[in-house]
């Protein structure tokens, strides 16, 4: 049990949880589904731009041959390989989501403990504990910090950090006294900051790639002894004080124990739609009229969204000047959905975001906060989409938990379905096999084998003890 006297604090708490807690069996196959989920990310979004560009930086510096970038199939650092997994996974926008702290856990925790586990030759079921226990770390800061962080801290790049330092460290097997001070060591470099928005630049997928490659870093900078701070969440000049206006600092350990049960990692949401979440309740509220009212955009006279203060704070006054930026623009986002159906990857490029009847549409298309849709945030992430049809007709929908969150109810086959439709152009007719095999394998695949099922495309034969 971990011990939660004041004796010690929330840092040295979460540390001694990162050696000592016990990853029960259900939670290591909950993690192998957000493996999957975040592979296919990962391999989708390889040979986007800003990932490309990424990869022929980390391809400069070189590095030792430790992990392997799915990607392109080279191997680099460990910190590296994570810093370019990390980027591809999170450019797409359909890496997962935690509501609760705001923050996409995957992008930094998987792609830490898919490096360091290759590198270290870790076998499987030391990954899958791995990613839990950097889910669980990174969720609690994340929820610790608060909405007020993300005001300005993208917390993908702050709480992420501390995901992907947790997982490092108990893949290296840390001590309770060297995981404190790569926990210090993860949050005294732990940044991301939403101005990036401001000009649709590519520094998103900066985040969670710092924050993995850090995450790694701290970890081996403890292993070889240098110190850190040993309160670095809860002391007086640490993370909580310096980057939110309103924390909840008992989240960092209420409940945390070597045996509990129930984990964070089970509440993590699974994105459905290619763009910012908070844009994701709006766009299943408008998909909802347009099935069930048949309704054609020649048909509407205009479209307001009423939805929480906080979505706003990130998206108004995008414009879609970019695909990425696109992501962000809420009227481009429901227009698109209502035109075709959709908000998939294909969605965002260069031709989508000058269609002109897109573009029509999205000017009709108006935006205001509610409170009472502020105060179910971020337990809920609402929105109410009103239809108004050149007849005079007006139709309304409202989606308080968009597709994908978990109280919707989400299937392995869902997953190998969103698998197959993103990485078909390498697995061809294979991807649901694949993804059957990496959620159902007798033993978890290690990291070599997950590396090299990924980078060839082709399902691997393995033995039940490998």
């Amino acid at each position: 049990m971990i011990d939660t006297s004041s004796k010690f604090g929330a840092t040295r708490q979460l540390a001694r949880f990162i050696v000592e807690s016990k990853v029960p069996t259900p939670v290591r196959q909950t993690a192998r589904r957000y493996l999957l989920d975040w592979l296919g990310s990962a391999i989708a979004g390889g040979n986007m731009r800003p990932p490309s560009l990424i990869r022929e930086v980390v391809d400069s510096l070189g590095g030792h041959t430790q992990a392997t970038i799915l990607a392109s199939g080279k191997q680099t650092s460990a910190p590296l390989a994570a810093f370019a997994n990390a980027a591809a996974s999170h450019v797409l926008e359909m890496d997962d989501l935690d509501p609760g702290s705001i923050y996409h856990p995957a992008a930094p925790t998987i792609s830490a403990a898919l490096a360091v586990a290759e590198h270290l030759n870790a076998d499987g079921y030391e990954l899958l504990d791995a990613i839990a226990v950097g889910y669980e770390v990174g969720i609690r800061v994340g929820e610790a910090l608060g909405p007020s962080h993300y005001q300005h801290w993208h917390t993908t790049g702050t709480a992420g950090t501390f995901g992907a330092v947790a997982a490092a460290a108990r893949l290296h097997g840390l001590n309770t006294d060297d995981t404190v001070y790569a926990l210090g060591s993860a949050g005294t470099t732990a940044a991301g900051l939403w101005e990036f928005l401001t000009d649709g630049a590519m520094s998103k997928q900066l985040h969670p790639a710092k924050a993995a490659h850090d995450g790694i870093l701290a970890a081996i900078l403890a292993k070889h002894g240098v110190t850190a701070a040993t309160r670095i969440l809860e002391g007086p000049k640490g993370v909580l004080a310096a980057m939110s206006s309103e924390t909840f600092p008992a989240r960092l350990s209420e409940g945390l124990s070597a045996e509990m049960l129930d984990w964070r990692i089970a509440g993590v949401a699974f994105k459905v739609h290619a763009a910012c979440r908070h844009t994701h309740s709006a766009v299943d509220a408008a998909l909802e009229l347009r099935s069930k009212n048949a309704v054609t955009t020649d048909r509407i006279d205009s479209v307001h969204v009423q939805i929480y203060e906080q979505a706003l704070d990130l998206l108004d006054g995008m414009e879609p000047s970019t695909p990425y930026a696109a992501k962000f623009s809420l009227p481009f986002c429901i227009a698109t959905a209502l035109e075709f159906g959709d908000l998939g990857p294909n969605r965002f490029t260069d031709e989508t975001i000058q269609n002109h009847s897109t573009l029509a549409l999205a000017d009709r298309v108006s935006f205001s906060t509610d409170p009472n849709l502020d105060a179910a945030y971020p337990e809920a992430w609402p929105s109410v989409v009103s239809v108004r049809l050149i007849d005079g007709i007006e139709l309304t929908a409202r989606v308080d938990h968009p597709a994908g969150d978990i109280e919707t109810g989400v299937k392995d086959s869902d997953l190998s379905s969103k698998f197959a439709r993103m990485t078909s152009f390498r697995f061809t007719d294979a991807a649901e096999d694949v993804a059957a095999q990496l959620l159902n394998a007798t033993q978890p695949m290690t990291a070599s084998e997950v590396v090299k099922i990924c980078c060839t495309g082709k399902q691997l034969a393995i033995t039940a003890d490998h």
